[in-house]
């Protein structure tokens, strides 16, 4: 590896760690707009522009980051007769109280599941992939749910009209209709957000990469420290 990759390389890595860090500190626990906002951005780079899983590789660790989360319960998923204009899997904790399972069917919300939702682990991938939202019987990825709020809140006048490709349709339906529907007169879509960052600072699995990039960034500052002369 030359020194310009390397030095790309160890720049990347220390961005993951000080992204990894703002999302600790953030905490993921705001419904406030600013904090909201800044959970968005720092997701999108971790882990829709892949900066997390990049780090991973560039530091050898095998496998996949495992995710505790909250899966979308699947009667919003196969029940058709509800007809549910939203329902979110969750599992963020907000001052206190579990945020999981909430739906809004014939007009009316429901803050409860059909069921208590299970825990499951995943993987990153997998994750990111699965269903996060469901708007008007059409299910959404976290991956598609992180993309649109970092869009919407990065640049609020954003025409999304302009995607015609099947993501960007998913991210006007977000913007049309998920956007409509609050708890609180906070977005459904937002506590989901938080839900994705909590899971994502509560995973063992990213704590231990956390550790592994203080240690190589550790030993670079050691190794890159020009000797002291008397």
């Amino acid at each position: 590896m030359c020194i310009r990759d390397r030095d790309t390389a160890t720049g990347l890595i220390t961005d993951v760690l000080v992204d990894l860090n703002s999302l600790k500190k953030n905490g993921s626990e705001s419904v406030e707009p600013i904090s909201v906002n800044d959970v968005s951005q720092l997701t999108y780079r971790l882990l829709v522009t892949g900066n997390l899983q990049k780090a991973q590789t560039l530091l050898r660790m095998p496998g996949s980051p495992q995710i505790k989360t909250f899966p979308l319960h699947q009667t919003y998923l196969s029940d058709p007769g509800k007809n549910y204009a939203f329902a979110l899997a969750g599992g963020a904790i907000i001052n206190g109280t579990r945020i999981a399972g909430v739906s809004i069917s014939n007009g009316r919300s429901t803050l409860t599941p059909p069921s208590v939702p299970k825990v499951a682990t995943t993987p990153l991938a997998t994750f990111l992939n699965s269903p996060g939202v469901i708007i008007n019987r059409v299910p959404v990825s976290r991956r598609e749910l992180i993309r649109y709020m970092a869009t919407k809140l990065g640049n609020p006048e954003f025409n999304f009209l302009l995607d015609e490709s099947y993501s960007g349709r998913l991210q006007l339906l977000l913007d049309s209709e998920g956007s409509r529907h609050r708890l609180n007169d906070t977005p459904l879509a937002h506590f989901e957000l938080l839900s994705i960052g909590q899971a994502i600072i509560n995973s063992p699995d990213v704590n231990r990469l956390a550790r592994r990039i203080e240690k190589f960034i550790n030993r670079t500052n050691i190794s890159t420290a020009e000797p002291t002369r008397e």
